[in-house]
């Protein structure tokens, strides 16, 4: 995994860090592998080899900046957030089918955004760990997965016929991924579907019917638990191998981020 010092820094830490060479060896003789440490801008990217018994709470931002807090004897500083926003509503009904397989399954409707490039800070944060910079709304998603580890999903609202989400085992139907890959999927696999048709497969990859674009106005934010087993077979056999799918695989709980996607898709 690879981890910005100076994400770290900014987000989770009001004491000053020691320089990155001594956050890269604390984690190193106390807890990880550390794969190397490389300068990119005005940051430092520490590549961090997070085995699965420690994925479910140091694959992200946040579980590293706990685990340093710990090791360096520094307070943790996690900032607040105001999860009151006038242009959001609660107004989307979900009916989960298969409760085994998808423990807890929360979403949001947020009208009004506008769909355009994000902000300097955080493109700048997600091109230090080679992620390309799309929209701010695929921006926001991307970081909260680096951020808290938890995947998340946008549907376009307008596109789904109603503000309806069923959480389902398949019907073994074809499914096109939003970048126009054709799969067929079998009735263990578990999907996300609305009142048009399936709309992903949980946990491993959207599809294109809800898919948001430049013109989108009204979404859909979904944040989950799915069987990590479940996600890795699906994944696995229809070779989705994705940063949500692998976070699925390893996310003890369901953490709830519809506060901070919220801010980065209204912020101005």
């Amino acid at each position: 995994m690879l981890v910005s010092y100076k994400w770290l820094q900014e987000e989770y830490f009001d004491n000053k860090l020691p320089p990155v060479e001594e956050v890269a060896d604390a984690l190193l003789f106390h807890a990880f592998e550390i794969e190397g440490v490389e300068e990119v801008g005005d940051d430092s990217v520490i590549d961090v080899d997070v085995l699965p018994n420690r994925a479910h709470d140091c694959l992200s931002h946040r579980g590293i900046a706990k685990e340093l807090s710990v090791i360096l004897g520094i307070n943790f500083s996690e900032k607040s957030i105001d999860p009151n926003f006038s242009s959001v509503d609660s107004t989307l009904k979900v009916n989960v089918k298969e409760k085994k397989l998808c423990d807890r399954y929360i979403g949001r409707v947020i009208k009004n955004i506008e769909v355009k490039e994000s902000p300097d800070w955080i493109k700048n944060k997600l091109e230090a760990l080679g992620q390309r910079s799309i929209n701010n709304l695929v921006d926001a998603t991307n970081y909260v997965l680096l951020d808290i580890g938890q995947p998340t999903h946008v549907f376009d609202l307008d596109k789904l016929g109603s503000a309806e989400i069923t959480v389902r085992k398949s019907a073994g139907e074809e499914f096109e991924t939003l970048d126009g890959n054709k799969v067929n999927l079998e009735k263990e696999d578990l999907v996300i579907t609305g009142e048009k048709g399936t709309l992903a497969v949980a946990g491993v990859k959207g599809g294109n019917k809800a898919e948001v674009t430049n013109d989108t106005k009204n979404v859909v934010l979904e944040s989950a638990h799915f069987d990590p087993v479940t996600v890795r077979k699906t994944s696995r056999r229809l070779g989705l191998l994705t940063d949500s799918s692998r976070s699925e695989e390893h996310t003890s709980e369901l953490q709830s981020p519809d506060h901070l996607v919220c801010r980065l898709l209204l912020e101005k």
